[in-house]
């Protein structure tokens, strides 16, 4: 029996981790020394950045910060992994033997939560988690929104496939060191809090404030006592990832630039943040808590302001640039995020999709636009002798818009080599990360169509304890064949006996729908625990053997059961 749900929390962990095994390559290729140079902040190390205040760089994406009190310590952010956080905890107790008495999160995103476990000594009881009242929301929910493509394109952004030469750095960090082997156990928050939460903790005086910004659950972490502010990922030493290319819902600038104004407010002497390196002195503080914000500002103000003239997406993307006093300095180099792709997210995050011009109202199937292109231009051999000129003559981005006129021709195969060596030029000369490494790993996938870019760490027992078993089922909907249910009415009830609750999914007329109650009739009647149904569902366990050890009973409709997986569009992810 092949059990289509199984697949659903490797999904949550590949689109939060991005993680997979490099590509071993001994070609060399070209790195800019912008990039290289920018390498030099990533050094592997733990920095003391003022009495009781440390931070851990260079040992994976995020950075982890210890902050020594009385009697115990504070962490904040944990790493990737598992294996990555007993190596900072490990330098961390270089510096101090005390027990750990609090973990803090920043936000949600993985490199921050998933190596948790590692700082809870053997004694989770003991350690006290806090984090915004909606950060378990936000780790919970990828599984409700995440599809494979998200995992890919992911993928490709951190360059996971890339060998040392192509991957340079990840531009807020050395690398995302996740790998298949890898182990991930993120702890749920204890204690949590809306706006703002004053706490002491080991005699050490703390203040967390929400502070919406990359992620809508972002809060930084202030120590009044000290003058020391802990951003999270709402500045680094780059210019900001206003829009990720992996894809993501609409990130509000102008809730950004409000939380670095409230930063500012408490005239901080020392920025810790959460990727690159601190910043020390309160003029330098400043100054730079100012200029990122201005730059976010003036990108989102320059770009309603050309909205509102009428310009499209395209021609808005050609008017805003920097001025030269932002674009120069330090902070604001495009080592992550990008002004352009930026441009394009908050015109689409204000106006959708649709960008003025009739034209792109209701535009030609892909494949009929690309044929009568090809008809304008002589045939497909005409424009293949195009391709090939412009790749000859080094105009590489219009070689990647012909290549892709010839797909589905005669000269498909061809196109998409040459398209495959454009990519490679355009990244070796590509100073962003994510562009280059972007590049780069889809070079890879045209010239070798077994490739693809997606590996799974599987998922730990203890991280499925925590995972909410509502989540396997919200996350089925999207995943119907509606075509082949046209014509289903099917029940079946899921009856879970350690939390004794009840789960439901009639498929009807191409639509699954889930409550968690009996809908009063059933098909199919399941009974089993929350603990194995998601142990199954992440491939732990076998469903035979769950069946066949009695922890899974299926008391009627065992044929309708097989049925009603097959109705099921989520692919196989085995390792």
């Amino acid at each position: 029996m092949k059990f289509y749900t199984s697949t659903l929390v490797f999904l949550i962990i590949s689109f939060l981790l991005f993680g997979c095994e490099k590509k071993q390559v001994s070609e060399q290729v070209e790195q800019p020394q912008t990039l290289t140079e920018h390498s030099t902040i990533f050094e592997k190390r733990v920095i003391k950045v003022t009495d009781s205040v440390y931070v851990a760089t260079g040992f994976g994406l995020a950075n982890s910060i210890m902050i020594e009190g009385d009697d115990g310590l504070i962490i904040v952010d944990t790493m990737e992994s598992i294996e990555e956080a007993e190596e900072v905890l490990a330098a961390f107790r270089e510096k101090s033997a005390k027990p750990i008495k609090a973990i803090i999160y920043t936000h949600n995103h993985a490199d921050h939560v998933f190596g948790s476990a590692a700082f809870a000594d053997n004694s989770v009881e003991d350690v006290k988690i806090y984090a915004h009242q909606s950060t378990q929301y936000y780790i919970n929910r990828v599984v409700n929104t995440l599809r494979p493509i998200i995992t890919t394109r992911s993928m490709r952004m951190f360059g996971s496939h890339l060998n040392h030469t192509e991957l340079v750095n990840a531009g807020i960090g050395p690398f995302l060191g996740v790998q298949k082997d890898s182990t991930l156990i993120p702890l749920s928050p204890t204690n949590t809090f809306e706006h703002e939460l004053s706490i002491t903790i080991a005699g050490v005086k703390i203040e967390l404030i929400h502070a919406p910004g990359e992620t809508e659950d972002q809060l930084f972490v202030w120590l009044p006592d000290q003058k020391v502010l802990l951003p999270g990922d709402n500045i680094y030493k780059t210019f900001p990832n206003l829009y990720t290319i992996r894809g993501t819902y609409y990130r509000d600038v102008t809730k950004w630039v409000a939380s670095l104004d409230r930063m500012r407010k408490l005239a901080p002497e020392f920025i810790v943040p959460s990727h690159t390196l601190p910043i020390v002195g309160k003029i330098a503080v400043s100054d730079t808590l100012t200029v990122y914000r201005d730059a976010i500002q003036y990108v989102h103000d320059q770009t309603i302001r050309y909205m509102n003239k009428g310009l499209t997406i395209e021609e808005v993307v050609a008017k805003v640039h920097l001025p030269n006093h932002l674009a120069s300095h330090p902070y604001l180099q495009e080592f992550y995020g990008s002004v352009e792709w930026s441009v394009r997210s908050i015109f689409t995050g204000y106006l959708g999709w649709f960008d003025g011009n009739s034209t792109n109202l209701q535009p030609l199937p892909r494949d009929e636009f690309n044929q009568n292109m090809t008809e304008l231009v002589g045939g497909s051999k005409v424009l293949f002798s195009k391709l090939e000129q412009a790749q000859a003559e080094q105009q590489y981005q219009w070689s990647l818009v012909l290549a892709d006129f010839l797909v589905g021709s005669e000269f498909e195969v061809k196109a998409k080599l040459i398209k495959a060596k454009s990519l490679r030029k355009l990244a070796e000369r590509e100073t962003n990360p994510n562009a280059r490494h972007y590049y780069f790993t889809q070079a890879m996938e045209l010239e070798d169509s077994s490739f693809k870019p997606a590996i799974y760490p599987k998922p730990h027992k203890k991280f499925l304890e925590q995972f909410p078993v509502e989540n396997v089922f919200k996350s089925m909907p999207a995943s119907l064949i509606a075509e082949d249910t046209l014509d289903v009415n099917l029940v079946v009830e899921f009856y879970l006996s350690d939390i004794d609750k009840i789960f439901a999914i009639n498929i009807r007329n191409g639509i699954a729908e889930v409550q968690s109650y009996s809908l009063g009739r059933a098909d199919v009647k399941i009974e089993t625990t929350a603990k194995v149904w998601k142990e199954v569902a992440a491939k732990i366990r076998s469903p035979l053997a769950a069946i066949a050890s009695g922890e899974l009973i299926i008391s009627s409709g065992k044929l309708k059961m097989i049925e009603f997986l097959g109705y099921f569009d989520l692919p196989d992810f085995d390792n």
